[in-house]
């Protein structure tokens, strides 16, 4: 009974456990993890990504080895032969050759003009070996499909890469949305509350004729435009609390509840650190990004297409070799071993459609190229532009930070002088606006960095990576 008794108990501390983890505000790595490990769009990737191993392996189908068979039965008419032929077809991988292994067997009388299918009593046994010299020698449309399947695979490597990037970057992106709404309703709660706190004050003063009557209306503006501050400040919580719960989601794939959304953590453990950012590391990366082996797969495609283009400009010369063997009794012109070599010669004379193939093959490649150029191009600007305004983006946060202490500092001086009546609550209130908004300011600038940063290691394709692997 005991040990029943301490199982129950652990269960239920497990489960106390599990529920106040889970009531604790998320940090960004755990963020970042939930995205990379429990968001739906993961699915969507790994089916896509399935449906592509499916296609290679489609079009690695087309050298499986195959089983033919041919009948044929007169059921009427004044001859009576009957004929029938099976055989083993295995297609290789090489000059378009493929190798065949026949039996047939020929029972009855024949016209003249079927006497192929004439055999020994026992059939005829065969072996035949066949390839391309020309056309298809070097490639075919089999050969090439398996060929694009695979780069067809790698392309979609990149291009999932592509959409998990974009996915931690928005998913992050609303991370610090929801943890800057939630200061910045903090900061006017703190403000509201500390102002209804000083009209108590006021209004005392009012009473006992210290203060005028419109000293009190105007405070009562003050407090009005603080408490409409604050109530935007908590819609813009609320819907941020709802876009971060798209991407925060639970071990069933589910968004996470609002509620356990509410508050923000003391340390946010940001996965990427300004200080760590290191611009020549940052910007050799660029030649990784899955943009641009998106476009590279792209472009072994376009030449896939192109060889084939070339291909077909090539006449068709094709060689078959078999040998033959007859087994039983009959006519003496099937007995022994025959050998037969075979040739197969075609070109046709107007060839435009072909030359038109590969023009339009070579023009595509040629746009594939100036885009992989332009693209590049394009990620070395935007990491330019990132880097150097992680550079002035510190410095303003410096400011911010150094106005938002001299502003407090003002403040306090004012609320002295109003205390011993030497400054009216306008300029009390003004002051205080001014302190409010360089907080407010210093906040901003700060988590301005971090989208900074954010979006320079999106601009390397290599978020969904962990951080010390970008870094």
């Amino acid at each position: 009974m005991l040990r029943y008794f301490s199982f129950f108990t652990a269960s239920v501390l497990l489960l106390c456990l599990n529920a106040q983890a889970q009531q604790q505000p998320p940090t960004a790595e755990t963020v970042l993890q939930s995205i990379l490990h429990n968001h739906p769009k993961l699915l969507e990737l790994e089916a896509k990504g399935g449906q592509r191993r499916q296609e290679l392996a489609y079009a690695e189908a087309a050298f499986d080895v195959q089983l033919e068979q041919d009948t044929a039965l007169r059921t009427s008419g004044y001859y009576s032969g009957d004929y029938l032929s099976q055989r083993v077809v295995n297609p290789l991988g090489t000059a378009n050759a493929k190798v065949k292994a026949e039996y047939r067997i020929g029972n009855g009388t024949f016209p003249y003009y079927e006497r192929y299918y004439e055999t020994l009593t026992g059939g005829e046994a065969s072996i035949g070996f066949a390839m391309s010299l020309l056309q298809n020698r070097e490639t075919d449309k089999k050969r090439m499909a398996i060929e694009d399947a695979r780069v067809s695979m790698s392309q979609w490597d990149a291009e999932a890469a592509l959409a998990l990037n974009e996915l931690v970057y928005n998913g992050l992106s609303a991370y610090l949305d929801w943890y800057e709404s939630h200061l910045n309703e903090q900061i006017y709660a703190a403000l509201v509350k500390t102002t209804e706190t000083r009209g108590n004050a006021i209004n005392t003063r009012v009473e006992e004729g210290d203060l005028a009557r419109i000293t009190q209306t105007e405070f009562e503006v003050t407090v009005m435009q603080r408490n409409l501050a604050l109530q935007d400040a908590r819609r813009k919580a609320a819907q941020a609390r709802e876009k971060l719960a798209y991407y925060y989601r639970d071990a069933q794939f589910r968004p996470v509840s609002t509620a356990t959304l509410n508050t923000v953590p003391g340390d946010i453990q940001w996965p990427w650190m300004s200080a760590a950012v290191k611009p020549a590391l940052l910007q050799s990366l660029i030649a990784q990004h899955p943009a641009l082996t998106s476009l590279q797969a792209e472009m072994q495609l376009a030449k896939n297409k192109l060889r084939l283009a070339k291909n077909a400009l090539l006449p068709t010369l094709d060689v078959e070799v078999k040998l033959a063997r007859d087994i039983g009794s009959g006519p003496e012109n099937l007995t022994g071993i025959e050998t037969k070599v075979g040739l197969q010669f075609s070109m046709p004379l107007g060839r435009r459609q072909a030359k038109a193939d590969e023009a339009k093959a070579s023009l595509k490649l040629r746009e594939i190229e100036a885009v992989v150029q332009t693209t590049q191009d394009a990620l070395e600007r935007d990491m330019a532009v990132g880097l150097q305004a992680l550079q002035y983006g510190k410095t303003m946060a410096e400011l911010q930070q150094q106005q938002a202490v001299l502003t407090e500092k003002l403040f306090s001086q004012e609320q002295k002088r109003f205390e011993m009546g030497d400054s009216d609550l306008f300029l009390l209130n003004s002051r205080e606006s001014q302190a409010i908004s360089a907080r407010l300011n210093a906040v901003k600038a700060e988590i301005e960095i971090k989208r900074i940063v954010l979006g320079i290691y999106y601009q390397t394709g290599l978020l969904a990576q962990t951080p010390e692997t970008s870094q």
